[in-house]
Parts: structure tokens; C-alpha cells; sequence
């Protein structure tokens, strides 16, 4: 009785409490930690910064805490509901900011701008720089669709989807806007900061800033000796979630139950008969004036062999994810770094290598990256600084001649009742068109080779006007190039099917036929290349003016973009061997 009366009051006091934490501004403060004093009880706020939080006592305490802002306690005092506004720390709103053609103090931003280190976004493992975004920036949503090597890069929307075409944010890297290549494959550790204008502080950039503005500053040497750093980055990946598939035995059921279905549509009343002769004797007689007999896909002695798994070579169970796909795929991340210089000059120079593999095995899919990076500032007099940044990354995806989709609907469509290898090694049949898995994966099938290379280059000349303080010209031009070759080269493949009946000589080795299953009887080329090349011209005029505690600025600038490229597009056959993939031979 004590026990049962004690679990009731228990139940009776928990509350839930509901609540929103915003910023100065107003602005929804996302993934803020709420906890409850004293406790282990906590949660985070949502993308609009709301919360909700089961407590046992009324009057508790609750502690919000976020980076960039105060931590604060507020007491229940029997509210459900509260709001919770969180001051900015002051160490914060000195920051610099950068936002549209310069910088601002974090204290003087009107508009909605938030901002992150690159210190934190090289914190994360992975090979993709969008793929770091995903929880670091509020308002910024980070969706990565797939996996595959070269193309595992996250879809990055500003305050959600706004228009109905390209939704995606325009992306500025060291004051260029749209450079080629975007922000995908920039090496993490170059990036000094990141900053993402949300609302009319886009504005400036004109209309393809409509869906936001995402700023990327790369680091800068600064005076001092030389200072050398190497980074490490070793890691594992494999697929988040594998479909549960059916096996054999649950195959061969819904085989009959299928038979079954046709044969009887018009008999449902006779369904439990047919059903239970299927499984007794594989058969199934129909009564009527014209009696007819129909027969079950897989007979009972099918289905004792599965379960007992004592002929797995005539009645295997196979996985196709597990056939195909390894448990872990390895990626690695170097990165060398050497900065330095004196008052008058300052660089910063970095080299860096990635590799990542695919999730297959003997996987024809991989990514690899190399890239270079310069920056280098002078200081020509008190009136004059200049500074000059190159790029240069080469970047090589391989695949196989079947996309990552189609090779995931052949897993998903692989019977259990066929074998995806046979014990010497030589690859199984197919479910139609010579789709099997554990050879489209590979090379066996031929390749689908992708080369693009990027040489980015920008100069800036900073001049201060003599005799009118914080009046400045700047001019920025930028030169970016970029190239992409790809090769596909198919070709026939062969896989070897077994009557379940005949034997080699040993009397144990099946005896498989080799059979062309490609849907084409020769090797085939596709060769594209494409080549862009864009300039970018802008000169911008500064004032700004300090008066007592207000700042007084003034930007007036004019930007001229040219983009001039060409490309072609080539396919071969009728080749004379399949050792040659050239287009010319």
C-alpha cells in the first residue's frame, strides 16, 4: 500500500516545461543546453531555439549555457513556461566579424550573422569541409544525401528552402564570390573563420545572394618565427544503416505465397488448402469440372536444405550488402603548415593530402585529394599594404562504370537463394543484365575516372589616403582556373552460372558456363572535358570615422566578372582489343 501511494505522488509532481532561449536580438539561440540544477536532467533547444524538459520539482532551477553567451540560472517558481534571453560575453562582442567587403566588431552587427572558427570546424574527422557545419551554426541546416567518395558533400540551406531553383547560399572565399569548386574540398585547415550573413546584410552581394552568404577567410601568416604544424587525421567509416533484407527461407515463403496469389486470385476460398499442400508436397490441384495442378517455386525439400544449411552450395543463404560491402572503409588526412614573417612581410604556406575509400570490396571507388595553398602579405610603406593568395588542388574520383543508386537497388534486389561467389573466386550469377554487386564494384567491368584541377589565385593593394584618416582604396582581382577531365571506359564482363547438377571431374567441384551478361558485346569510351576560366575585377572605396562611442562608415565599390569555357564530349567503340582505352588507337 506505502509503495503504491508513494509511485502516485511521484507521477503527480513531474512537470513539463516548455520554454524558448533567444539571444539580444531576439534571434533563436539553437542547441543551447538546458539542465536542471543539481541534476543529470537536461536537454537542447531546437532550430528555433524552444525546449521541453520533464522536471519532478516546480520550483527547480534551470542553468542554460551555450559557447559565445552568459550562462544564466532561472527558477521555475511553478512556471511551465518560460523565456529565457541570453546576453552576449564580452570576450564575443569584440570579436571581429567578417561580413559583406570587410569587417566588422561583432558589437556593431545589425544584421543576423553568425560565425565560427576554423579551430572548430578542423575539430571534426571528417574529409568534407560541409559536412563540419551540420550543428555549429544556428539557422544553418547541413542534409549529406549519400557516402560515396568524391561526392559525399552536404546540401547547405540558410533559414531553410526559399525558393523554388537553387536554394543554396553563395559562397565567398576570401572576398571572390562563386569561386569554382565551392567550399567543399577546401582543406579545414586553412580556414581562419566562417561567416554566414542570413538576412539584408546579404544584400550587398546582389541577387544570387537571396538564399544567404556563406563567408570563408583563409589564414594568414602573422610575425614571428617560423612555425611549423603537422596534422594527423586517420579514421573509419561505414554506411550509418543497411537494410534488414530477407533470407532464404523467408525468400522461398513469399516465392509461394506469390505462386499461390496467381494461381488462386479467383479462389481465395480455396487459399488454405493451396497454401498447406504447397508446403506439404510443393503441389497443388485445383478441383473443378477441368482440373488443373500448379506448382510451388521452391518444394519442401528446398526448404529443409535452408533451414539446415546442408547443401549451401545448391541452397545458400546470402547477404548481398555483406557480399559486397567491407565493415570498414579508411580515410586519412595530412596536412603540413609553416607561417611566419616580420612586420614588414608575412606568410603562410600549407600542403595537404586526403584519401578515402569506398565501402566496397576489391572497391573500384575512391577519392583523392592534394593541395597547395600561399598567402603572403606585405607591407610596402605606412600608405600602401599589399597581399597575394594562390591555390592550387587536384582532385581524382574513381568509380565503377555503375553509379552508387543503381549498385544499391542490385544489393537490394539480390536473391538469397543465389550465390554471389562461387568458392574459386569467380563471381555468381546475376538478377538481370549482368548485374551482380560484387562485380560491378570493381574494376572488372572497366572504370569511370574523374580529374579536376583548380588554380585559384587573388591579389589585393590596400592604400591609405595621405592626410584623411580611415579614407582607403582597395583593389582585389582574382584569377581563377579550372579544369575536368573524365574517362569512362566500359567493358564486357563474364559470370559463370551451375546447373545444381553436374560436377567436374572430382565429383565435388561444380561445373560453372561462363556467360557474357553485359547488355553490350564490346568495349565502349566516353571522354569529356570542360575548362573555365574566371576573372574577377572589384575596387572598393572605404571611410570610416570615429566620433566619441559611434563609428561613422562608408562603402561605395564597383565589380566586374567575366567566366569564359569551353568543353567537349567524345564516345568510341568498336575497338580492337579491350587493352586499349585510348580514344585515338
Amino acid at each position: 500500500m506505502l509503495l503504491c501511494y508513494s509511485s502516485a505522488v511521484f507521477s503527480q509532481s513531474n512537470v513539463n516545461v516548455a520554454g524558448k532561449v533567444v539571444d539580444d536580438k531576439d534571434s533563436a539561440v539553437v542547441n543551447a543546453s538546458i539542465m536542471v540544477k543539481g541534476t543529470a536532467i537536461g536537454t537542447t533547444t531546437d532550430q528555433n531555439g524552444n525546449f521541453s524538459l520533464a522536471v519532478s520539482d516546480p520550483k527547480a532551477i534551470l542553468v542554460i549555457s551555450v559557447v559565445g553567451y552568459q550562462s544564466q540560472e532561472v527558477a521555475l517558481a511553478d512556471r511551465t513556461d518560460v523565456t529565457v534571453r541570453l546576453v552576449t560575453t564580452t570576450s564575443s562582442l569584440t570579436d571581429v566579424v567578417v561580413v559583406g567587403y570587410g569587417t566588422q566588431k561583432k558589437v556593431t552587427v545589425t544584421g543576423a550573422v553568425a560565425t565560427v572558427k576554423g579551430s572548430e570546424l578542423q575539430k571534426s574527422p571528417t574529409v568534407n569541409l560541409s559536412n563540419s557545419l551540420a550543428g555549429r551554426l544556428p539557422g544553418i541546416t547541413a542534409i549529406q544525401a549519400g557516402g560515396e567518395p568524391g561526392y559525399d558533400g552536404s546540401t547547405i540551406r540558410v533559414r531553410g528552402t526559399n525558393t523554388f531553383g537553387n536554394s543554396s547560399a553563395l559562397i565567398v572565399i576570401d572576398g571572390i564570390p562563386d569561386r569554382a569548386g565551392g567550399l567543399d574540398r577546401i582543406n579545414p585547415a586553412d580556414v581562419e573563420s566562417m561567416s554566414v550573413l542570413k538576412d539584408a546584410s546579404a544584400a550587398i552581394y546582389g541577387a544570387r545572394a537571396a538564399n544567404g552568404v556563406i563567408l570563408i577567410t583563409t589564414k594568414r601568416g602573422k610575425s614571428g618565427k617560423p612555425n611549423l604544424l603537422y596534422d594527423f587525421n586517420h579514421g573509419w567509416s561505414q554506411p550509418s544503416r543497411i537494410p534488414k533484407m530477407a533470407d532464404n527461407l523467408q525468400y522461398a515463403e513469399m516465392a509461394n505465397e506469390l505462386v499461390l496469389y496467381k494461381e488462386l486470385q479467383q479462389n481465395p476460398d480455396q487459399w488454405a488448402a493451396g497454401w498447406q499442400a504447397l508446403q506439404s508436397t510443393g503441389q497443388y490441384t485445383v478441383p473443378g469440372a477441368t482440373p488443373r495442378t500448379f506448382f510451388a517455386t521452391f518444394r519442401p525439400d528446398d526448404f529443409a536444405k535452408f533451414r539446415d544449411g546442408s547443401s549451401p552450395l545448391t541452397h545458400p543463404n546470402t547477404d548481398w550488402f555483406e557480399a559486397t560491402n567491407k565493415t570498414w572503409s579508411p580515410q586519412v588526412r595530412h596536412n603540413m603548415q609553416i607561417s611566419g614573417g616580420t612586420d614588414a612581410v608575412r606568410y603562410l604556406a600549407s600542403i595537404g593530402y586526403q584519401n578515402q575509400d569506398g565501402y566496397y570490396k576489391n572497391s573500384a571507388t575512391g577519392y583523392k585529394q592534394y593541395d597547395v595553398r600561399l598567402n603572403v602579405d606585405a607591407k610596402v610603406n605606412k600608405y600602401i599594404n599589399v597581399g597575394v593568395g594562390i591555390l592550387a588542388r587536384e582532385e581524382n574520383r574513381e568509380f565503377p562504370t555503375e553509379p552508387a543508386s543503381d549498385i544499391f537497388r542490385m544489393q537490394m534486389r539480390g536473391k538469397p537463394s543465389e550465390t554471389a561467389v562461387w568458392p574459386d573466386g569467380r563471381p555468381g550469377p546475376d538478377i538481370e543484365n549482368g548485374e551482380n554487386p560484387v562485380v560491378i564494384t570493381t574494376g572488372t567491368t572497366g572504370y569511370d575516372r574523374d580529374k579536376r584541377t583548380y588554380i585559384q589565385t587573388n591579389g589585393k593593394v590596400e592604400i591609405l589616403i595621405p592626410g584623411v584618416p580611415g579614407l582607403k582604396i582597395t583593389g582585389t582581382a582574382a584569377f581563377d582556373k579550372y579544369n575536368l577531365n573524365r574517362k569512362r571506359w566500359a567493358t564486357p564482363w563474364t559470370l559463370y552460372f551451375w546447373d545444381k547438377k553436374t560436377f567436374e571431374a572430382d565429383g565435388v567441384t561444380p561445373k560453372l558456363e561462363g556467360r557474357v551478361r553485359s547488355t553490350f558485346p564490346d568495349p565502349r569510351l566516353n571522354q569529356y572535358s570542360e575548362n573555365s576560366l574566371n576573372v574577377n575585377l572589384i575596387g572598393m572605396l572605404n571611410y570610416d570615422k570615429k566620433i566619441s562611442d559611434h563609428t561613422i562608415g562608408f562603402l561605395a565599390g564597383v565589380q566586374k566578372e567575366t567566366n569564359k569555357g569551353d568543353g567537349f564530349n567524345v564516345f568510341r567503340r568498336y575497338f580492337l582489343t579491350p587493352e586499349i582505352d585510348q580514344i585515338n588507337v
